[in-house]
């Protein structure tokens, strides 16, 4: 499917660093902005089950972020009543953070909005680069068989320990 779009795949493999990756397809369908699925090249039916399963990898990555993220602060925080946990995982886990974490990725750079004209600053379009993420976590957890640990690992080491150090210098 989404074929027609210019997705720089092999930058983005490179990025996430899982040397065994291989469901491309999936890949390219979180790499989806899906402002580019507007355009003639791409059929409407192709546009509505791009969009139907690019919504439910988003729905899966955001929900093993929030596993990861409070199974992290559970072990790392003895200390924290639940609704700290919450939370903490609620801001670190906000729009803005996720923005943060697909721009230290890197995605709008290899996305299939790399090079769209006038395209707005990654920053100013968080809900677009946040689902992005969190549809990219999905693949992730579904290209290595639902290997829970590879997605905690790679979430864990990349982002959440760095966020969550951060959130605990605030004051």
């Amino acid at each position: 499917m989404i074929h027609k779009l210019d997705i720089k795949l092999e930058e983005a493999k490179q990025a996430i660093a899982i040397t065994d990756f291989t469901h491309d397809d999936l890949l390219k369908l979180a790499l989806t902005d899906l402002s580019t699925l507007q355009l003639p090249a791409v059929l409407k039916s192709e546009q509505q089950v791009s969009v139907l399963q690019y919504r439910r990898l988003a729905f899966l990555g955001d929900r093993l972020l929030d596993a990861v993220l409070a199974d992290y602060l559970f072990a790392a925080h003895p200390e924290l009543s639940n609704q700290d946990l919450d939370g903490w995982r609620q801001d670190i886990t906000c729009r803005e953070s996720l923005i943060k974490f697909a721009i230290d990725l890197g995605l709008p750079n290899f996305c299939s909005s790399w090079n769209r004209p006038k395209r707005k600053p990654p920053e100013s379009e968080p809900g677009v680069y946040g689902e992005m993420f969190e549809a990219l976590v999905a693949v992730i957890y579904l290209d290595g068989d639902r290997n829970f640990e590879r997605v905690y690992g790679w979430l864990r080491d990349r982002f959440i320990k760095k966020a969550v150090e951060s959130y605990e210098e605030q004051p």
